[in-house]
Order: structure tokens, then C-alpha cells, then sequence
């Protein structure tokens, strides 16, 4: 499918996330978070929104990373970057207990993500407080297109994929994901483009950590 152009809600979406590769994804069981490591960055829109559940999420971290005031970067920064906006960055600390380290204020000792236990013990979406791009990775959002981004050391270090014995296109892999992105009718489109050229379906994975 290389060189095939796919758009979907105003979305470009990389073929190649429609190839079929012998992989899995991982989970913080195995690697503890690595892509945690240097916290994120969001926008200040969704920093408000965290900030307004400060209560859900004070419970489920350690005591010392209570203080709501130490969970962001003072300044947020203008970045043109689609969507443009003011963004801030998670606060980065020195953690023992990760792989490297340090990691985001809101990485628990178990590798989960503190906003989306929090998140699931209030009865919310998994991800009604994570950051989009801790919810979308390992895929993400680069200049209007979906794509694997695995073009960095993080991506190496993390082992976002792990091998299997079956051969599944990544956007089923990452199912979850891509509708996080694109909706049910997104990737119902790409189902149907995968059905179109290699004439097989698999069985979607489902759950960020």
C-alpha cells in the first residue's frame, strides 16, 4: 500500500499502518512505562481539566506527588505545530523505581498512568484525563497524519510492540487507538481498505495502560 494516500475526518493516515506485521502490543507489566520517562506535553485546555478532577487523582498517587501545584510546568509554550495551541509539560521526577530513573509525576510504581487509574475508578472513560498523546502512543499525530512513531529512541526503548505469531495490521493492533482518532466509521474504513487488499480481518487488541 505504499504510496496509497488515506484520509479520513480530515486525517492522513500512513498505509503503512495497514501492513501486516508478526507483532503485539506491550503493557507496563513488561516494560514499566519506559515512554513515561520525560513526562508530556498538553494542552492547557487539558491541564484545566485534570486540575478540575485534582481530587480523583490525588487518591490514587503516593503522597509526596499530591500537591497539585507541582504536576506542570509554571509556563505553558505556543506551538504551531497542528493543533496549535499553548501547551505545558507534565513535571519530570526523579523515580527509583522506573527503568531510568525518573519519569512523569503521574507514572505509578506499577508503570500504569496515575490519570487514567483515576480516571477508571471514577467510573470515566479510561482516558478522560490522559494526555492525547500518552492515550494515542505509540501511534501519534504528526502534521496531520496518523503514523507509527517509532523514529526516535524513546520508541526503541519502550518495545511498544512485542512479537507474535500472527501477522495483524498495526491499526488493529492499536485499535483502540486509531478510533480514539478517527471514530468507529475512521476505522471501519481502514477494516475495509485491509479487507479490500489482503482479503483477512484478525481480531482487534483492545486497552491503552
Amino acid at each position: 500500500m505504499a504510496g496509497m494516500t488515506i484520509e479520513i475526518r480530515g486525517i492522513r493516515v500512513d498505509p503503512r499502518l495497514l501492513e501486516p506485521r508478526p507483532v503485539q502490543r506491550c503493557g507496563p507489566a513488561y516494560c514499566r512505562g519506559r515512554c513515561c520517562a520525560y513526562g508530556v506535553w498538553v494542552r492547557v485546555e487539558q491541564r484545566d481539566e485534570i486540575l478540575r478532577h485534582a481530587e480523583l487523582v490525588q487518591r490514587v498517587l503516593p503522597p509526596d506527588r499530591r500537591d497539585p501545584s507541582r504536576w506542570f510546568d509554571p509556563e505553558p509554550e505556543w506551538d504551531d505545530t497542528p493543533p496549535a495551541g499553548y501547551w505545558v509539560g507534565t513535571t519530570v521526577i526523579e523515580n527509583p523505581n522506573h527503568p531510568v530513573g525518573q519519569s512523569c509525576i503521574f507514572l505509578l510504581d506499577d508503570g500504569r498512568c496515575g490519570l487514567q487509574v483515576a480516571a477508571v475508578e471514577a467510573g470515566m472513560h479510561p482516558w478522560a484525563l490522559k494526555p492525547f498523546h500518552c492515550a494515542l502512543y505509540p501511534l501519534t499525530l504528526w502534521e496531520g497524519q496518523l503514523i507509527l512513531d517509532d523514529e526516535n529512541e524513546l520508541y526503541a526503548e519502550a518495545s511498544c510492540q512485542q512479537p507474535a505469531e500472527t501477522a495483524r495490521p498495526l491499526f488493529l493492533v492499536f485499535d483502540q487507538e486509531v478510533k480514539w482518532v478517527l471514530g468507529e466509521e475512521g476505522f471501519q474504513t481502514l477494516l475495509d481498505l485491509y479487507r479490500a487488499r489482503y482479503g483477512a480481518e484478525g481480531s482487534p487488541e483492545s486497552g491503552s495502560v
